[in-house]
C-alpha cells in the first residue's frame, strides 16, 4: 500500500508523537499437503499457455493445453483484447488435490464450485470427470486474466491507479466471467426461471447483492441477446475508459443503470410468465418428510430395493452426513459423518457415493479423507460396519452401483480418463469395461432380457470402444446414454441415445425390459422412459454345400453362379440392431436434480428443488404416435428460432430423421452415422471435415450390436458455429515439448509505507523504566519490503529494511517459508540497531546505542485449514554500549544479554473478511513460552554462565464475530497473559493500539521490580491513557458493534471508498493488570503511593478498584489508502465515570 505524498509529509510533521504499535496478533488458516505427488512437476509450452502438471495428470495437462489453445482465440474476439503475456495453467487432477496447493493461501477461495481460481497470470484447473466443465473452468480463468489486464491495466502503475479509481461491483466482473465461460444454459436457465416465478427479489440491486454470479450473468446475457455480442467489449472499454458503470451503459446502450435494470426485470418476467408453475405430472406425490430445517443440499438419494428405507447424505460446506431413513415411519439414523466445515474452499459435492446391495441389507458409502478413498459397509439388520481402502489407481470415483452382492460398478479416473470398472469388494480387484478418452459417467447395472449389462453416459461421437488420442478429437460433445454386454463383451458399444444438441444423464434400470434416464430435450431436466427392441435390418441366406462349406449372403445378392445341385441346405436369418424406443415419464416445470427407483417395490425417488417427492413407476404401452411430449422451454424455443433464422447458405444438407417403430420389422436402409454433436459455446464458425466412424464389424455368427442407426425421435444437426468437434484448428501437441519444472522465483510485491509497527515478533527490552519514561515504541520510519515466491508458493522469500525518521538506527529483517510438505518450516532472522541520548542533565549528554539480533526457527503442523500447532525456538541477542563522548562514558562497560526461548501455540482461525474490518467466524491462540537467559563471553576467554534468569509465560487471545446481517457484526475479544519466574514481562493496560497521539499515566505507580526482561501493551481499553494499570499479568475484554452506515442508506455500489468503508460502532471494554497472584493481591502496588521527602519517606495505602472499564462510539473509515480509528470514550474506575478521552489510531480493530 502507498502513501500520497500529501500524507506522507503530513505524517512526518509528527514523526515525534506518532507512536502506533502495531499488536496484532497472528493467526491464519492452512493448507495441508497430504501426499508427495506434488512433489515432480512437468510443463508445456504452447503459442498462448504454458501448462503445468504432476505425476499421473499428464493427460489431464494434454486436454487443458489443446482446449486453451482451441478457446483462446474465441474469448480474444468476444473481448477485443489481445493479452501480450502468456498465461500459466496450473492443473489439478481433482478439487481435493487443488485445496492443497499454497498458491494463494493468503485469500479465500470463492465457495463456488463454477469459478476459476485466478492469481496474477496464473490460472488453476482441476479435473471432475467432465471435459465440458473442464472446458468452462479453461475459458473462465482466460476471462478472468483478460478483463484484469482491461479493467485493471498490466502494469504496475495502472493496476494501482485503476484500483483506487475504478471500483466494480461483484456482479459486473463475476457474471461476466460466468457468461464467457457459458453464455447460457439449461441449469443456468432452470435457477432464473425460478427466482422470477417466485419473486424472491423485486430488483436487481437485491438479486446482485443476494446473487451476485447469477444476476450479473443474467444481465450480461440480456445485453448480448438485446444488444449484440459486439457491445460486450464496447462497454467494457468504455467503463475502464470513464471510471463508470453508469457512463459506459449511457455511450453504448443509451440506457441508465435504472432503466437497465427495469428492462432487464421485464425481459425476464416476460420470458418466463408462460412457463406453467403446476404442470406436474399425475402420478407425483407429497413431498416426503425429510429433516432438513437448515436447507442443506441433498447428495445421493438412494431407495433400497425393497423400498424400506432411504439412504441419503447432507452437506454443509464440506461436513457430511450420511442418513438412513425408513420410508414407512419416517425414523432416520445417521450412520457417520466426516469432514469439516468450509467456506473459503469449493465445497466438494462429489462424496460421499451410496449404493445400496441387490438385497437391500447393505448400504455401501464411499468418502474421501486426507485425500484417500475410503469405503464403509453398514450392514443394517446388524449395524456394523466395514471398513476399507480402496487401490490408489483410482484417483476419483464418481459413481458406484451394485452388479451383485460382492461386484459394484464404478465409474472412476485413472491416469487422467473417467472409465467404467467392475469391482470386487472382497478381493479388492477390479475389471476395466471402457479405456479411452471420453468422459463416461453414471454408471448402472441392467439387465436386458437374461443379459447382464451396463447402462452408462458418455460424451463419445459414436458407439466404437476402440482408443482415440486427444490429437484427433476432443472429448467435448454432449452426453448420451450407452448399453455394454457384460456377457458377451462385444468391441462395440450399443448406443441408446442419440441426441447432438441434449444431455442425457443418470440412466436407472426399471426391471428386465424398461430403464429410465434423465433428458434436458426440453430445456427442462424430465425423465424418460425407455427400452430397447431389436429392429430387422436385413436378411441373410446361409448356404450349406454338400462337401461341408458354407456361403453367407444378402438375401439379395444374386447367386445364379451356384450350382444348386451342391446345394444341401438354404437358412434365412434377420440380422438385427438394437433399437431405442422412448417417450417422456415426468413433465415438470422445474428440473429433476436426483432420481432413483426401487425395482422390487416399483417406486420413484426424485429430487425437484429441495424438496424429495416418492411416486408409483407408471410404464404405459409406448405408441410413438401417441405418447405425450412435453412443451419445450423459452430457452429452448429460443435456441430452436435462431437457428431457423440462420441464412440458407449457413445451412448443411440435413437428413430427416427416422420415426420410431415397432420392434422386429425390416429395414430398407441403414442411415449413416454422420452427426457432428455441438455445444453451448461459440466457436469459429469455420467448420473441419469430421473424423470418420470407426464401426465394428459384425462377426458372422453375431447381428449387428451398433445400435444408433435407428433412434427414435433424432433431430437432424445443421454444422453451424457450436460445434463440439474441432471446428478450429487444434493445437498439436508434441510430447517432446514437455519439460521437468525447475525450481524458479519470482517478485511477488515491492511496497513502501510509512511505518511503526512491529517488524518481528518479539518483545521490548525493560531497561530501568521510571513513571516518566513510559512505554517503548519502535520509531516511525519508512519500510521498503520485497516478496518473492516460485511459481507453486511452496517457497517464499520475504526481506526488508526500515529507516525512521530520525535517521538514528536502521532495521533488517529477513523471513524464508518452506511450505511443501505437510509441516511448513520458517527462518527469521532480525537485526536492529537505535542510538538515544539518555535523559539525564549529564552535561556533555550521554548517547547510547542498543543493538538486537533475533533468530527464529518455527515447525508449523496444519490439523486441519483452520487448527494448527506451531512451535518455535528463538535465540536472541541485546547489546547496549556507552557511546564514548568523554573518559567517564568510555569507561562505561558494555551490557550484552543472550536469551533462547521456545514457544508453543494452538491456533484456531475460521474468519472471512467480509469487508474492511468486518469478520465472520472465530479465531483463538493459546501459547505458552519459556525463556532462558545466558552469557556467553569471548572477550580475554571464553566464559559462559547459565545460571541466569528463568521466564515462563502463558497466554490466550480469542475472538469472535457474530454477523447481525449482510453487513453488521458483533465483534468479541478476550485476551489474557502471565509471566512468571526470576524474569518476568511488565504489561501496561490502556489506549489503544496503534494511537497516533499516545498519553502515559503517571498517576499509577510502576513496579520498582528489577526482574521485569521486557515491556508490553495490553490493548485495547479506551476512555483510559496507557498505564491506567501495570502489572506482570493482565486480563482484558473487548466487545463492539460494527455497522457500515452508508451501506444501508445507499443501496448502489459506492464509488467513494472513504463512504463505502465508513463504519460507526460502539464499543465497551473491561479489563485489569495486576503484579502478584491476583489483581487484589497485597503486594500489588496499585493501592500503595510513596511521598518522599529528604528526611522522610511516607507510604499511602489506599483501595483503587483494580478493574477497570470504558464505553463509548467511534467511527473507522479509509483515508488515502490507510484506515483510520477515532474512539470517543468514558472510562469508568472505582464505580466513578471519567472524562472522556479521545484516541485517534490507524490500522484495523482486533
Amino acid at each position: 500500500m502507498k502513501l500520497t505524498p500529501l500524507l506522507q509529509g503530513i505524517l512526518m510533521l509528527f514523526s515525534s508523537c506518532l507512536l502506533a504499535q502495531t499488536t496484532q496478533t497472528e493467526f491464519g488458516k492452512n493448507r495441508i499437503q497430504y501426499h508427495q505427488n506434488h512433489d515432480e512437476w512437468s510443463l508445456y509450452e504452447s503459442p498462448n499457455f504454458i501448462t503445468y502438471w504432476y505425476g499421473e495428470g499428464r493427460n489431464i495437462g494434454q486436454a487443458v493445453v489443446q482446449l486453451a489453445e482451441y478457446d483462446c482465440q474465441a474469448v480474444q474476439n468476444l473481448l477485443e483484447y489481445k493479452y501480450n503475456d502468456k498465461i500459466e495453467v496450473i492443473v489439478y487432477t481433482d478439487l481435493t488435490d487443488l485445496k492443497q496447493s499454497n498458491i494463494g493461501a493468503e485469500k479465500a477461495f470463492e465457495n463456488s464450485l463454477g469459478q476459476t481460481k485466478i492469481v496474477g497470470n496464473k490460472m488453476f484447473v482441476y479435473f471432475d470427470g467432465d471435459h465440458n466443465h473442464l472446458r468452462k473452468q479453461i475459458r473462465e480463468g482466460i476471462a478472468s486474466i483478460y478483463l484484469n489486464a482491461m479493467l485493471f491495466g498490466a502494469n504496475l502503475q495502472e493496476v494501482v491507479q485503476n484500483a483506487v479509481m475504478l471500483h466494480l461491483p461483484t456482479w459486473f466482473k463475476d457474471g461476466l466471467i460466468s457468461y464467457i465461460g457459458e453464455t447460457w444454459s439449461v441449469a443456468l436457465d432452470n435457477e432464473m426461471r425460478n427466482v422470477i416465478q417466485q419473486n424472491k427479489y423485486t430488483d436487481f440491486t437485491t438479486f446482485a447483492r443476494e446473487q451476485p454470479k447469477l444476476a450479473g450473468h443474467a444481465l450480461w446475457y440480456y445485453i448480448h441477446e438485446l444488444f449484440g455480442e459486439k457491445n460486450v467489449s464496447n462497454l467494457l472499454y468504455l467503463v475502464r475508459i470513464n471510471r463508470s458503470i453508469e457512463s459506459g451503459l449511457v455511450y453504448v446502450l443509451g440506457n441508465s443503470m435504472a432503466q437497465l435494470e427495469e428492462a432487464w426485470l421485464k425481459y425476464y418476467t416476460d420470458r418466463y410468465k408462460t412457463a406453467s408453475t403446476e404442470n406436474l405430472s399425475s402420478n407425483s406425490a407429497d413431498a416426503l418428510t425429510i429433516k432438513n430445517r437448515r436447507k442443506l443440499p441433498l447428495q445421493q438419494l438412494k431407495i433400497s430395493p425393497d423400498g424400506k428405507y432411504i439412504a441419503y447424505a447432507t452437506n454443509e460446506i464440506g461436513r457430511f452426513k450420511v442418513y438412513i431413513q425408513d420410508a414407512a415411519t419416517g425414523t432416520r439414523k445417521r450412520i457417520m459423518k466426516s469432514g469439516y466445515r468450509n467456506m473459503f474452499q469449493a465445497t466438494d459435492y462429489g462424496y460421499p457415493l451410496l449404493a445400496w446391495s441387490p438385497n437391500a441389507q447393505e448400504l455401501l458409502v464411499l468418502y474421501e479423507k486426507r485425500d484417500i478413498i475410503k469405503s464403509m459397509r453398514y450392514e443394517v439388520a446388524t449395524e456394523k460396519k466395514t471398513m476399507d481402502v480402496l487401490p490408489t489407481q483410482f484417483q476419483r470415483i464418481y459413481s458406484i452401483d451394485f452388479a451383485t452382492n460382492n461386484d459394484v460398478l464404478m465409474t472412476a479416473a485413472v491416469r487422467g480418463f473417467s472409465d467404467v470398472f467392475m469391482y470386487q469388494l472382497n478381493t479388492r480387484q477390479s475389471q476395466r469395461i471402457t479405456n479411452d478418452t471420453y468422459d463416461d459417467l453414471d454408471a448402472v447395472y441392467t439387465k436386458i432380457g437374461n443379459a447382464n449389462g451396463v447402462l452408462f453416459a458418455s460424451n463419445r461421437p459414436d458407439s466404437s470402444m476402440q482408443k482415440v488420442s486427444l490429437d484427433t478429437i476432443l472429448p467435448i460433445g454432449n452426453f448420451d446414454i450407452y448399453y455394454y454386454d457384460l456377457d458377451s463383451k462385444p468391441e462395440a458399444l450399443v448406443r441408446v441415445t442419440r441426441t447432438p444438441l441434449y444431455n442425457e444423464r443418470q440412466p436407472l434400470s426399471i426391471d428386465s425390459t424398461y430403464f429410465a434416464y434423465l433428458s434436458d430435450e426440453t430445456g427442462i431436466i424430465n425423465r424418460k422412459v425407455a427400452y430397447l427392441a431389436d429392429t430387422i435390418l436385413y436378411y441373410t441366406n446361409t448356404f450349406f454345400f454338400k462337401d461341408g462349406t458354407k456361403v453367407t449372403l444378402h438375401q439379395d445378392s444374386l447367386f445364379a453362379n451356384l450350382d444348386s445341385t451342391k446345394i444341401d441346405t438354404i437358412i434365412q436369418k434377420p440380422v438385427t440392431i438394437k433399437n431405442t424406443i422412448a417417450h417422456f415419464n415426468t413433465d415438470y416445470p422445474y428440473n429433476i436434480a436426483m432420481h432413483h427407483v426401487a425395482p422390487i417395490k416399483g417406486k420413484w425417488l426424485e429430487q425437484r428443488g429441495q424438496q424429495v417427492y416418492p411416486s408409483k413407476v407408471y410404464l404405459p404401452t409406448i405408441d410413438t404416435l401417441t405418447a405425450f411430449s412435453p412443451t419445450p422451454s423459452s430457452y429452448r424455443q429460443l435456441v430452436q428460432q435462431k437457428k431457423e433464422k440462420q441464412p440458407s447458405a449457413e445451412k448443411q444438407k440435413t437428413t430427416v430423421s427416422p420415426k420410431a417403430t415397432q420392434p422386429v420389422k425390416p429395414a430398407t436402409e441403414t442411415p449413416k452415422n454422420d452427426y457432428l454433436f455441438q455445444s453451448e459455446f461459440d466457436d469459429d464458425p469455420t467448420p473441419l471435415k469430421p473424423a470418420a466412424p470407426v464401426v465394428a464389424t459384425p462377426k458372422d455368427t453375431m447381428p449387428t450390436v451398433d445400435a444408433t442407426e435407428n433412434i427414435a425421435n433424432v433431430v437432424a444437426v445443421p454444422v453451424q458455429k457450436k460445434n463440439a468437434i474441432s471446428p478450429t484448428p487444434k493445437h498439436l501437441f508434441r510430447q517432446s515439448r514437455i519439460i521437468p519444472y525447475r525450481l524458479k522465483f519470482r517478485t511477488d510485491h515491492v511496497t513502501t509505507n510509512f511505518d511503526n509497527s512491529l517488524l518481528f515478533s518479539g518483545l521490548d527490552s525493560y531497561a530501568g523504566l521510571n513513571s516518566q519514561q513510559g512505554f517503548s515504541y519502535p520509531p516511525p520510519g519508512i519500510l521498503v519490503k520485497a516478496n518473492f515466491k516460485d511459481l507453486l508458493e511452496d517457497y517464499e522469500v520475504e526481506c526488508g529494511m526500515r529507516i525512521p525518521v530520525t535517521f538514528n538506527g536502521v532495521q533488517y529483517f529477513m523471513y524464508y517459508n518452506d511450505k511443501k510438505k505437510h509441516m511448513d518450516k520458517r527462518y527469521g532472522l532480525y537485526y536492529a540497531t537505535e542510538r538515544t541520548n539518555d535523559k539525564t542533565n549529564v552535561s556533555p549528554p550521554q548517547k547510547s546505542q542498543v543493538s538486537t539480533v533475533i533468530g527464529v526457527y518455527e515447525l508449523r503442523y496444519p490439523l486441519d485449514i483452520f487448527t494448527s500447532l506451531r512451535g518455535s525456538a528463538t535465540f536472541r541477542n541485546d547489546r547496549f554500549v556507552k557511546l564514548a563522548t568523554e573518559a567517564q562514558s568510555l569507561a562505561e562497560p558494555t551490557i550484552s544479554q543472550q536469551r533462547a526461548g521456545l514457544k508453543l501455540e494452538y491456533i484456531f482461525d475460521n474468519t472471512l473478511d467480509v469487508a474492511l474490518n468486518i469478520k465472520n467466524g472465530t479465531q483463538y491462540k493459546v501459547f505458552a513460552e519459556v525463556l532462558k537467559r545466558f552469557d556467553v563471553n569471548f572477550n580475554d576467554k571464553v566464559s559462559a554462565n547459565f545460571r541466569k534468569g528463568f521466564m515462563t509465560i502463558l497466554g490466550i487471545d480469542a475472538r469472535h464475530y457474530q454477523r447481525l446481517d449482510n453487513r453488521s457484526i458483533l465483534a468479541f475479544r478476550l485476551a489474557g497473559c502471565t509471566s512468571f519466574g526470576s524474569e518476568k514481562i511488565l504489561y501496561f493496560l490502556g489506549g489503544t493500539n496503534n494511537w497516533l497521539l499516545p498519553k502515559f499515566n503517571n498517576e499509577i505507580n510502576v513496579p520498582a521490580d528489577s526482574t521485569f526482561a521486557y515491556t508490553g501493551l495490553a490493548a485495547d481499553l479506551r476512555g483510559f491513557y496507557n498505564n491506567i494499570r501495570n502489572g506482570n499479568s493482565y486480563l482484558l475484554a473487548n466487545t463492539e458493534l460494527r455497522v457500515p452506515i452508508f451501506r444501508y442508506l445507499i443501496k448502489r455500489p459506492l464509488q467513494s471508498a472513504f463512504l463505502r468503508n465508513l463504519q460507526l460502532i460502539g464499543f465497551f471494554d473491561v479489563g485489569t493488570a495486576w503484579h502478584g497472584s491476583s489483581p487484589f493481591a497485597k503486594e500489588n502496588p496499585l493501592n500503595t503511593t510513596v511521598i518522599t521527602q529528604p528526611t522522610v519517606t511516607v507510604r499511602v495505602n489506599y483501595f483503587r478498584d483494580p478493574i477497570i472499564a470504558g464505553y463509548g462510539f467511534g467511527v473507522r473509515s479509509s483515508l488515502f489508502g490507510y484506515f483510520f480509528r477515532f474512539d470517543y470514550g468514558w472510562g469508568i474506575e472505582t464505580k466513578v465515570v471519567q472524562k472522556p478521552v479521545w484516541h485517534l489510531s490507524l490500522g484495523f480493530d482486533f
